[in-house]
Parts: C-alpha cells; structure tokens; sequence
C-alpha cells in the first residue's frame, strides 16, 4: 500500500467530520425555527432569556475563541505528528491549513475584543 493513503484518510476523516457538523448544525437550527414559530402561532411573547435558553443566542467573540483554539491544535498536532513519523514535510503540508485559519480566528477575537 502507498505511504499518501495515511494523509487521504486524515482528510477524508476531517471532512466527514465537518460534514456531519454541518448536517446537525442545520437540522437544530430547523428545529428552533420551528419552536419559534409555534410560539408565535400561540400569540406567546419571545423574550431574550427564552431565545438564550433555545441557544440561538452565542457570542461571536467566544465562538472565535474556540475555533481558534481547535484549529491551532489541530495544525500543531499535525506538525508534532510528522516530527513524530519523520515525515516533516507531511506534518508541516496538513498542520498549515488549520494553524492559519486558527491564527486568523485569534485575530478576529483580539478585534472583536477591543471593540467591546
């Protein structure tokens, strides 16, 4: 078997997984719409602590922060795994994406931050 199938299943994995997250992602937003709808029907008022309580309510700076942290480690850990395997060029060609896009998000939630 050829040595490039062990990074094809790391991205074939990675992109499974953002697959489904966007598939749940979206089915919980259909549902809170429809919750919000049925209230409406009812004549039922929507105040802020119900919609924080439904979740459609999440701070932009927090979900910056935590994509940035799980991208960084990502990146990282790709890197450490090609130093680990000897296969640097590997580790480094996977472990760049994520790291910069992780970059690009602390960036987005030092701005957002300073804004505040």
């Amino acid at each position: 078997m050829s040595d490039l199938w062990i990074p094809i299943s790391g991205l074939i994995c990675f992109t499974l997984m953002v697959i489904i997250n966007v598939i749940s992602s979206t089915k919980n937003k259909k549902e809170v719409q429809l919750t919000i709808r049925q209230l409406l029907d009812k004549g039922e008022s929507i105040t802020p602590e119900l919609l924080e309580k439904l979740g459609t309510y999440k701070s932009q700076k927090i979900i910056d922060l935590r994509r940035g942290l799980t991208l960084v480690s990502i990146g990282l850990a790709c890197i450490f795994a090609g130093l680990i395997f000897s296969e640097i060029r590997i580790g480094l060609a996977i472990g760049m994406f994520p790291l910069l896009l992780g970059a690009a998000f602390f960036i987005c939630w030092k701005t957002n931050q300073d804004e505040a």
